[in-house]
């Protein structure tokens, strides 16, 4: 009983609805509901398990009894778009009041029980907003329990196909993000709630997958399967790009799961919750990629910016990665792009970068990459630092190769200041280089 015990108080969500009665219980509560039934495990159903992974990883007691565990806690799991007013709250539920949307509450738990779960979460009435600590614990939380939830259900009331469920509000909200990768089950259903396909699974539903990668841009893989962490972090903002969030700071903290992070929550801070998200990023990401974004930067550091809207494609700059070395497969295998040890410190972002001073009869600047890249010249003589040089040895030297767009930082010093360091200047569109031949120079370390 200690595997449950241990189960109930630290993995699921400290608030439920019981399925059959519409109402909420404690994880207190869900122990004793469900006491009985543990004590009713036998070793054979243990052995059982253990010998349904043969061929598999085999599952230790421990693992095999925790497996028995979460299946007779199974639970659902809510994604919709909460309707100006009228969700029923937390309150509410333990009142017995309800509110105009508890319609859509009970919807949500006839669909819970289609797939065999008597216990359920919503984010309208599962969390006691009165108590900071409840609170804090339900957004840092939150990814983990739609990834442990036995299905997700998603509900997109303005949708009647999956030809036309891009068009749903749901597709533009902050949070609905983390409830569309986190899940390994999940089940779309439209207006009416009529079911979006015949699958079981929208997940392993192909048509259903294709109609979500196109309406986000996100690919089959990661629709899938998908795994947290600071790894693609330009790829997962620019999915983050086009959402709002009713709060400022919620477009920070619904992003914590994404990148499996650990941020305080603090309501009232504003943009600086973004600033904080990135710095605990970059703490543990390496990626040159983190810094293609453009428009308006941090009130607490020009090298990062506002907010996951200025994130912008890389285009034809991210498809070069390899064509710098081809031909030479061992010296693809020692090459790398950009600094890979950048850290944040006291004096700003410490990155390396390759310094360049323009007009250059070599090298021109573009806004944009590739066919639609432009070229810039409004800056006149300037100094810009590339980002994405390449490294073939550890010598501490950068190489620009002809042919390539290589993402650049528009910079400048104080001219009033001899001593001045160089600063990142923020600018509308994402700066690239081109250059007619091959260039190679000393890298300098700049803190942005």
């Amino acid at each position: 009983m200690e595997i449950y015990s241990t189960y109930v108080n630290n993995e699921i969500p400290t608030y439920l609805v019981y399925v059959p009665e519409k109402r909420l219980v404690s994880r207190h509560e869900v122990k004793k509901m469900f006491r009985r039934d543990m004590m009713a495990v036998t070793e054979a159903d243990i052995a059982k398990v253990i010998e349904e992974a043969a061929g598999r990883s085999v599952p230790t007691r421990e693992e095999a009894i925790r497996a028995l565990v979460r299946g007779k806690l199974k639970y659902a799991t809510f994604s919709h778009r909460w309707i100006e007013r009228g969700e029923p709250t937390f309150r509410d539920i333990l009142m017995s009041f309800r509110p105009a949307g508890y319609s859509k509450l009970v919807n949500f738990c006839a669909k819970a029980a289609e797939y065999g779960c008597c216990l359920a979460w919503s984010d309208t009435c599962c969390i006691n907003k009165d108590s900071s600590t409840e609170l804090e614990e339900a957004i840092r939380s939150m990814f983990k329990w739609y990834r442990d939830s036995h299905v997700c259900i998603a509900y997109l009331a303005e949708a009647t196909s999956i030809d036309d469920f891009w068009k749903d509000v749901w597709f533009t909200r902050g949070w609905t993000l983390q409830e569309l990768l986190a899940p390994r089950m999940m089940k779309f259903y439209g207006k009416d709630w009529v079911p979006l396909s015949n699958s079981v699974n929208d997940k392993q539903d192909v048509e259903m997958l294709d109609a979500l990668s196109q309406a986000t841009g996100i690919p089959h893989r990661d629709l899938r399967i998908f795994r947290p962490g600071t790894r693609n972090v330009h790829q997962k903002m620019m999915w983050a790009s086009n959402r709002t969030t009713t709060r400022v700071e919620d477009l920070a903290y619904s992003l914590i799961g994404i990148f499996d992070v650990s941020l305080t929550i603090a309501y009232g801070e504003g943009q600086r919750s973004f600033h904080r998200l990135m710095e605990a990023i970059i703490n543990r990401c390496g990626e040159w990629e983190i810094m293609a974004w453009a428009g308006r930067p941090s009130a607490d550091s020009a090298a990062l910016p506002e907010s996951p809207r200025c994130y912008k494609a890389l285009g034809e700059a991210q498809a070069t990665v390899e064509s710098g070395v081809s031909g030479d497969n061992k010296l693809a295998q020692r090459a790398w792009r950009g600094d890979r040890n950048f850290i944040m410190t006291k004096q700003g972002l410490q990155f390396k970068l390759l310094i360049v001073d323009l007009p250059s009869s070599s090298m021109k600047l573009f806004e944009g990459t590739g066919e639609t890249g432009v070229e810039c010249t409004r800056y006149g003589i300037c100094t810009v630092g590339v980002v994405d040089y390449w490294c073939f040895d550890t010598t501490g030297k950068g190489v620009l190769r002809p042919g390539q767009d290589h993402l650049c930082l528009l910079l400048r010093s104080d001219p009033f200041d001899p001593y001045a360091e160089l600063e990142k200047v923020s600018t509308t569109e994402l700066l690239f280089i081109r250059t007619d031949s091959e260039m190679k120079k000393d890298l300098s370390m700049l803190w942005l």
